[in-house]
């Protein structure tokens, strides 16, 4: 039974980690989980719509504030930029307070953020409103959006994310064409305070996001006991008479057998003192056989539990009879014989050494009662299974300093190490090396304690925050990360083609009006963007579902045809070129941005994983903040967007070649692939955490 103490009113501090398993909630997969894929499904729709879209406004505000290219664009990019780097931040304010509080905030700062950007009057103000609080909002809602449709889902999450993220898609598709078509209706601040309105839907969203708990333990209803009646009392005199007589049967039985014992221990006595006695001589297994009749099959117990298979020892007479006798505590008693026989056997160290073997080999299947005497419950005896193994040492609950683990920090979501990862768990072997889903939740449910903060940590001087928090920044942050050459490869891979990712989504339409094209007829170039782009995720999270196909083969091959296409995108001068483009852009870089976690967890470990999204997060929104202002200056001072696009193209090359060297054979992978069974055995002299 687990122990429960009490450290403080706020909380339960637990010392025993016999329920910890009871604490940690199991993901459903299923249920009230696809309310919550499709409550993700509209904040993504909300979020990436309004921040893919925003090369609809490029051109407007150009117009109205009479600046550059390149610093109108910087109000966008700051939009998905900061949104982007404040993931860490945001993680630990989910690990605190929960997706719900969160994702209402992020909601209520956007709308503000919007509203006060309609009566801007200058492009630094949309800086800090349209962009900085709105991209601060859409992080709160974004991050938290993600992570509640990992809290529920495991064996189905790759359906249950692709579905979710394909709002990006989606969102992207609707809001491009709707905003040219409120810019020809209204006034582009009367088009953010709509903007505004249906952010503050992401209230209503942020509101099904119900934390996942662990089931309550029903408790077992007592039988109704009735009265009884007088049949019930003469059956109970009937049974009681048949057990006095058993009972007396047996204790005939039991003298009888300990009256031959001693006649026989008197007979061997005599036998050990008689000159020339060969008994010394004979293997002390001689003497200690088993026997038919024991204790059990008398009616007897031992320390007042029925027990069976008592370990016996049979002694030998002059007459070849064999006589066994339970080897209990009563039967132990020495007296003058038995005294005489220990100093001869005390004078021989081999047959001493010899009696030893044999008393381990007489050790039956049995159990004594008063060795499971802490485990019987309502007359029953409950024996504890031993425990599956974990995957690593590392994938343990750590438990540093268990009097500062509350009974909610089991159910944080930051605390599961997987709960950024998009695609089946079928391919993660820390799921295939448990027996089920619950104990495949617990070995990756990670609480550090505070035994294990470095002294010289950062993280030791920021007491002022909650633990939660800090746990989470430690995990996201952490910057030894770096020395992990497969890692290094993703990022600066990533600072590269993050410059040219948005080029399109914020040029795109801008350079469609300059060859002539109608305004709704640019503004679906983007759409048809967002409609690829759905369909993108989506096969490209079903290919990597599938066993013999590589993700990191289908991101490098996105990369590269990303790349062709950006340096072929000034050669399209017609609409159904431009269309094509739009087409097969949006099919390829949601490839590159899909399966990222997959690729982490493919070369560096599920146990990185949290580490490495938080910096690859930094990585990207700093790459997307610089990135489209860079373009728009080169169009500025080639008064070409052409040079803009082969920028784009160049920083995807460059992008796609550190990508490519993890094919290397020098950069091993420490995830997916490298992994065996002994990697995943844990030393015995560790004992993993009792579920």
């Amino acid at each position: 039974m687990s122990s429960e103490k009490k450290r403080h009113e706020s909380g339960e501090s637990y010392e025993s980690t016999d329920s910890v398993g009871d604490l940690i909630p199991t993901p459903p997969d299923g249920g009230w989980g696809w309310v919550i894929v499709f409550s993700s499904l509209m904040c993504n729709i909300i979020v990436d719509g309004i921040g893919y879209a925003f090369g609809v406004l490029l051109p407007q505000w150009v117009e109205v504030f009479n600046e550059s290219h390149g610093k109108v664009s910087l109000v966008g990019s700051l939009l998905v930029g900061v949104y982007l780097c404040a993931g860490p931040l945001v993680s630990g304010l989910t690990n605190k307070f929960g997706c719900r509080p969160v994702a209402f905030a992020g909601s209520c700062l956007a709308c503000l953020g919007f509203l006060l950007a309609a009566f801007s009057s200058s492009i630094n103000v949309l800086m800090l409103t349209y962009g900085i609080m709105g991209g601060l909002g859409f992080g709160l809602i974004y991050l938290p959006a993600i992570v509640s449709v990992g809290f529920y889902f495991e064996k189905k999450r790759a359906i249950a994310t692709g579905i979710a993220v394909s709002g990006s898609g989606i969102g992207t598709f609707i809001f491009a064409p709707a905003n040219a078509a409120m810019l020809e209706a209204y006034d582009w601040k009367f088009m953010l305070v709509i903007h505004a309105g249906i952010i503050l839907n992401g209230c209503v969203c942020a509101m099904v996001m119900r934390p996942l708990e662990p089931p309550k333990r029903k408790k077992k209803k007592k039988p109704k006991i009735r009265a009884k009646t007088m049949i019930d009392r003469v059956k109970e005199r009937a049974i009681a008479n048949r057990n006095r007589a058993g009972e007396s049967e047996s204790s005939v039985q039991i003298g009888e057998s300990f009256a031959k014992l001693q006649e026989a221990k008197r007979l061997r006595e005599e036998r050990l003192k008689e000159e020339g006695s060969d008994i010394l001589s004979m293997p002390s297994a001689y003497f200690e056989k088993t026997n038919k009749l024991s204790f059990s099959e008398a009616g007897e117990s031992y320390c007042g539990s029925p027990v069976a298979d008592i370990p016996k020892i049979t002694f030998s007479g002059i007459d070849g009879k064999e006589i066994s006798s339970p080897e209990s505590p009563q039967s132990e008693k020495p007296d003058a014989k038995s005294a005489s026989k220990e100093e001869v056997r005390r004078k021989s160290g081999e047959e001493e050494a010899t009696n030893k073997d044999v008393k381990d080999a007489n050790i039956l299947k049995g159990v004594y009662s008063h060795e499971v005497e802490p485990l019987i419950e309502n007359g029953y005896a409950k024996v504890a299974p031993r425990q599956a193994k974990d995957f690593s040492s590392a994938a343990r609950l750590r438990m540093g300093s268990q009097h500062n683990i509350e009974k909610k920090d089991y159910a944080r979501p930051m605390y599961r190490q997987d709960i950024f990862y998009s695609g089946s768990v079928n391919k993660i072997p820390q799921f295939t090396s448990q027996p089920d889903m619950h104990t495949y939740i617990t070995s990756i449910t990670t609480i550090p304690g505070e035994i294990e903060v470095p002294p010289s940590s950062v993280w030791d001087h920021c007491t002022c925050l909650p633990k939660s928090i800090v746990d989470t920044l430690r995990d996201m942050l952490d910057f030894s990360i770096l020395k992990d050459v497969p890692f290094v490869l993703i990022c600066v891979g990533n600072l590269f083609a993050m410059v040219g990712f948005y080029v399109p989504f914020t040029y795109l339409v801008d350079h469609a009006l300059e060859q002539n094209v109608s305004k709704s007829d640019a503004a679906f170039l983007l759409s048809v963007i967002g409609i690829t782009n759905t369909v993108g995720r989506i096969l490209s999270g079903v290919l990597a579902d599938l066993t013999k196909v590589d993700a990191l083969i289908i991101n490098n091959v996105a990369l590269v045809i990303s790349a062709v296409l950006l340096f072929l995108e000034p050669f399209c001068t017609t609409y159904p070129l431009l269309v094509l483009f739009a087409a097969l852009y949006g099919l390829c870089v949601s490839a590159y941005i899909s399966l990222t976690s997959i690729i982490i967890c493919d070369l560096i470990g599920l146990e990185k994983l949290t580490n490495a999204f938080g910096m690859l997060t930094l990585a990207r929104g700093t790459s997307s903040i610089y990135g489209p202002p860079l373009a728009g200056a080169i169009r500025e001072a080639t008064d070409s967007y052409n040079y803009s696009f082969y920028l784009g193209g160049g920083m995807f090359v460059i992008g796609a070649i550190f990508h490519l060297m993890l094919h290397l054979p020098c950069i091993k992978r420490k995830g997916l692939q490298e992994l065996t069974g002994a990697d995943l055995d844990v030393p015995e002299e560790e004992t993993p955490v009792a579920v």
